[in-house]
């Protein structure tokens, strides 16, 4: 009997916990932009420059950029302590890179001359997030963190070569759906929400941006223009991300409660 009671006493406990928190659970949408400032680490394969020891990589350069981003998700405050949110995200995340690289394809080493180039390439994606949050939801300053998949639909390549001035002729590439990165980005997030609506984020994709098996048939044949979209010369190309937010409740911009 006193086993029984001591499963049923906890059992009835949390039931009760449940209900009052489903009595207070609020739910509601909000509608978000951000500012990101993205920074990239990258590097290239050992047999890459065995076969250019010239071939140079910096990807150090911040990307910053406000469009297109919209997010509209949906919040559940268990309490006025601790809640989750999800919902949709439309996002602009990319990498920029310095590099030296060959004018023409070698294989005895020989290849002397090389070009500079600034490399952009970015993806449009579409996330969906999870994300708890923890701090006082009535005074709009809480902490949250979670994780987000995203599906890159599309992606664009350009780049120049000179003294890296942005009205220098370019070489661009549009494309949906493109193999030059992976199909699914999934990352990981943390942050804090400050009153007035602005929130600042960190974000981490936890596989690398480019897709090194990504080849182009001209870079095999000795003596071709070199190509620069052929991505196997990366061993890897990881993306970060702090942004800038701001939000509102959309159902209080329509006159909700």
């Amino acid at each position: 009997m006193k086993s029984k009671l001591a499963f049923f006493i906890p059992a009835v406990l949390l039931l009760m916990n449940i209900q009052a928190m489903g009595q207070q659970m609020k739910i509601y949408p909000v509608t978000s932009g951000e500012m990101i400032f993205s920074q990239s680490s990258a590097s290239f394969t050992q047999e890459f420059l065995n076969q250019y020891p010239n071939a140079r990589l910096a990807a150090n350069n911040v990307r910053y950029t406000v469009f297109f981003h919209l997010g509209q998700y949906i919040h559940f405050d268990f309490s006025n302590t601790f809640g989750l949110y999800s919902g949709l995200a439309i996002r602009n995340v990319g990498m920029i890179t310095d590099e030296a690289l060959p004018q023409t394809v070698s294989f005895t080493g020989d290849s002397s001359l090389y070009s500079d180039y600034k490399i952009i390439r970015r993806q449009y994606t579409l996330g969906i997030p999870l994300a708890l949050k923890l701090g006082s939801f009535s005074k709009h300053l809480y902490f949250f963190g979670g994780a987000e998949a995203e599906l890159a639909f599309h992606f664009k390549e350009k780049y120049w070569t000179g003294e890296f001035d942005r009205d220098d002729s370019k070489t661009k590439e549009k494309q949906w759906f493109a193999n030059q990165t992976p199909t699914i980005l999934p990352s990981v997030f943390g942050g804090m929400q400050f009153p007035g609506g602005v929130n600042l984020k960190f974000t981490y994709y936890l596989t690398d941006f480019l897709d090194s098996d990504y080849k182009v048939s001209g870079n095999s044949q000795e003596g071709a223009v070199f190509n620069v979209s052929d991505l196997s010369r990366y061993q890897k190309s990881t993306v970060f991300f702090i942004s800038l937010c701001w939000q509102f409740r959309t159902d209080e911009l329509f006159g909700g409660e």
